[in-house]
């Protein structure tokens, strides 16, 4: 019988919709089409299969989970078929074995009543030696060698897609820093900027108030680059400090020195995308969120955004890219 809340006809459909977004632009017609119809169809069968299986007694939240997890690895498998360079006529056969998997596994494992990032873990697991032992397959049958197997072994959409993100949100701050800069430049050369109160004794704005200084000796790019690493509060405060006509005259040259030492020391260092300072930065953004609040807060998070979080609250880390890791971690620490 139908599952209340859980059309999976349209579900599969929306699913698919968001898919033609994020399928490479260096495909053509036959593998685009290939990659949003293999997801619809593994989609729309399990979202049945669910919504007719009376005994396991999914709930909607539920179907939509399991079917959510088989589109996404329907989509991020087929992409890496086909950038491997197997012959489209065995494309079909691996996606089943790895569709299949993901729908028992899952099943399985909603039914037990596991959380959600151990339901993520173990299906990614299975996902990956499914993947592999198809493979395995097509080299003892003769159909590939052993270099397009390593070749198919290499693929991994799911990192390439989390990177291409990462460097659209990157071009984007960059883009939004040289706006800002660009408008502090023609304020200083245009009509005079609003006056920006410094309140006394605020080591703060004094500390915000030397960096002006300084940058009103760099580039316009160079300016962008350090704004970007504040954040957008004290990013548009040094800004309007900028534009200040006696700026030089407020800040002594010796308490400007100083401030700008002890900024240095607080910037972002390298070390905070260590594999040990993400994990910590996540417990400790998360340490008095309950489990079924984080499920909330990364339920609509694409896969591997959710396994990141949910290892790193288990003192592990999911290997992502190091800015998309930090990216990540920025997120959390900002929405608690």
């Amino acid at each position: 019988m139908p599952i209340e809340g859980f059309d999976y006809k349209q579900f599969a459909t929306d699913l698919s919709t968001q898919a033609v977004e994020l399928v490479p632009k260096d495909f053509d017609e036959f593998q685009r089409e290939y990659v949003v119809k293999t997801l619809v169809n593994f989609a729309s069968l399990a979202g049945e299969a669910i919504s007719n299986d009376a005994e396991a007694g999914f709930n909607a939240e539920q179907a939509i989970l399991l079917t959510q997890i088989i589109a996404e690895w329907s989509f991020h498998k087929s992409v890496d078929l086909i950038r491997s360079g197997i012959q489209p006529e065995y494309w079909d056969g691996v996606m089943q074995k790895i569709a299949f998997t993901i729908f028992d596994i899952g099943k399985q494992s909603i039914k037990q009543n596991l959380p959600q990032d151990q339901i993520l873990e173990l299906i990614e697991h299975h996902v990956i030696q499914a993947y592999q032992a198809a493979l395995d397959e097509l080299q003892q049958r003769g159909i590939i060698d052993e270099e397009l197997k390593e070749q198919a072994e290499k693929q991994n959409n799911l990192n390439q897609l989390m990177e291409e993100v990462e460097a659209q949100q990157e071009a984007e701050r960059e883009a939004q820093a040289q706006q800002e800069a660009q408008q502090t430049q023609q304020a200083q050369g245009g009509a005079p900027a609003a006056q920006v109160q410094m309140p006394a004794g605020d080591k703060k704005a004094f500390k915000l108030a030397s960096l002006a200084l300084l940058l009103r000796t760099l580039s316009q790019d160079k300016v962008s680059s350090i704004l970007n690493k504040f954040n957008p509060q004290d990013a548009q405060l040094v800004i309007q400090y900028m534009q200040m006509p006696d700026l030089n005259q407020r800040v002594d040259a010796n308490t400007a020195i100083q401030c700008l030492k002890e900024i240095k020391t607080s910037l972002p260092s390298k070390n905070s995308t260590s594999p040990s300072q993400l994990v910590y930065r996540i417990r400790n953004a998360l340490k008095n969120s309950t489990r079924e609040k984080v499920e909330v807060m990364i339920r609509n998070e694409r896969l591997n955004v959710k396994k990141f979080v949910t290892s790193a609250l288990q003192g592990e880390l999911y290997e992502l890219p190091p800015k998309v890791s930090n990216i990540i971690a920025q997120h959390i620490e900002c929405s608690v």
